[in-house]
């Protein structure tokens, strides 16, 4: 299969969350099983560039900044989605394609399924990450009475309806576009791109002497970061030399409030802020520690990043209600405790860290369920299937022609 996929998201240059990863790991792992795999991607600083990364094509585009002032970003969104389509196109007059995806959110496929034709139409397929109308209805970001919300809601909801399939990586995401954008929930698989279980595993080493609770993912309030660090405050009374370890990247504002409320507490040594990892050092990371946190306000997908942790035999402690309660089972490979609540997240973290039964417990049920269930070559088997079944029209039913 020739397969385009399309992303502003992709590592290293512009490596923001989630669907970066994926992109990253469907690329990748769909080239070495033979198929041509080209990522187009958004160009830093307008900086467009044509490059193999390893078996991946990597193609950077700019968005229209360089030809126009781009002062919204809805109008970004836009002009993005064009640039986007006229790349697709001209990758298709080379050699044609079999297949494009696009992530619903920043709706970059609209321009491109608006512009499809009875003589010109690539199957198309859309990957549900976390549509704009779950992150305002969950989190309370963007106001649903601002431009952008209407105006992002609909080109998201025009894209997701013109696509020959979609698949979604949560069901949270898939209940969120049935309902807010009407697209029909039937024959849509859950599917993610699964976790690496042996680059990802327990490693054969003791474990630091001092307990650390580690975090990574985007410093940011939403994330749960600060309900983090007020929990392992309440925590390092009873265990002194407790260690949390955010790992990610922040803004400068949000890494400088974490670094004073360490100080004004007089706990200074409590946190570590090592910034950004690099993915093929993240394991290391993770079997040093005790106890893998993700205490987001709202999930939208499963959160790889806990699937990673769960393959390296760590127990997980996240918040119930969204998409990491899909694959963190409470009471067996981890504990869910209400968003938002200290109290609750502070004894979740301490029953673990106080026994290490309970985290052995956890941590083997955490990376058998991953092997069973999230392994990278059972997801990409499933990706496989998924796609062929778009480019040859078996799966649901085909969008409207214009």
């Amino acid at each position: 299969m020739r397969i385009a996929l399309i992303s502003q998201e992709y590592p290293p240059e512009t490596a923001k969350g989630g669907i970066g990863t994926q992109t990253y790991a469907k690329a990748h792992g769909l080239a070495d099983r033979g198929h041509d795999m080209i990522v187009v991607s958004r160009a830093p600083a307008g900086l467009a560039s044509d490059v193999r990364d390893g078996l991946v094509r990597v193609i950077r585009i700019p968005g229209f900044e360089e030809r126009m002032p781009v002062h919204t970003e809805i109008a970004d969104w836009v002009t993005y989605s064009a640039a986007a389509a006229e790349r697709i196109a001209r990758l298709h007059e080379e050699r044609a394609l079999d297949l494009v995806e696009f992530p619903e959110w920043a709706a970059e496929g609209y321009v491109h399924l608006l512009n499809r034709t009875e003589w010109y139409r690539i199957p198309t397929a859309i990957h549900l990450h976390g549509p704009l109308a779950m992150f305002s209805l969950k989190m309370g970001w963007p106001n649903p009475d601002s431009e952008f919300f209407r105006t992002g809601t609909v080109l998201e909801a025009t894209a997701v309806r013109l696509a020959d399939a979609i698949v979604s990586s949560s069901h949270c995401s898939l209940d969120c576009v049935a309902e807010h954008y009407g697209r029909d929930p039937t024959n849509v698989p859950v599917l993610h791109t699964g976790i690496e279980t042996e680059k990802f595993r327990p490693l054969d080493r003791p474990k630091p002497a001092n307990p650390i609770i580690v975090f990574a993912g985007k410093l940011a309030a939403n994330k749960g970061i600060f309900i983090l660090l007020e929990a392992a405050l309440s925590l390092v009374r009873e265990i002194p030399d407790l260690r949390l370890r955010f790992l990610g990247r922040g803004a400068d504002h949000v890494v400088a409030q974490l670094k004073k409320r360490v100080e004004e507490a007089g706990k200074p040594d409590l946190l570590d802020l090592p910034g950004f990892v690099p993915h093929g050092e993240l394991a290391t990371h993770l079997n040093e520690a005790y106890v893998f946190a993700a205490p987001s306000s709202y999930e939208p997908g499963p959160g790889l990043v806990n699937l990673e942790a769960m393959a390296c035999g760590l127990p997980v402690v996240t918040t119930s209600g969204s998409g990491s309660a899909e694959v963190v089972q409470n009471e067996i490979t981890g504990l869910l405790v209400p968003p938002g609540d200290v109290g609750a997240l502070a004894s979740a973290l301490h029953r673990l860290l106080s026994s290490r039964e309970t985290r052995v417990r956890f941590g083997e049920n955490a990376r058998a369920y991953v092997k069973r269930e999230a392994s990278t070559a059972l997801c990409l088997d499933r990706f496989e299937a998924f796609y062929r079944s778009v480019i040859d029209g078996s799966h649901g039913q085909r969008g409207p022609v214009f």
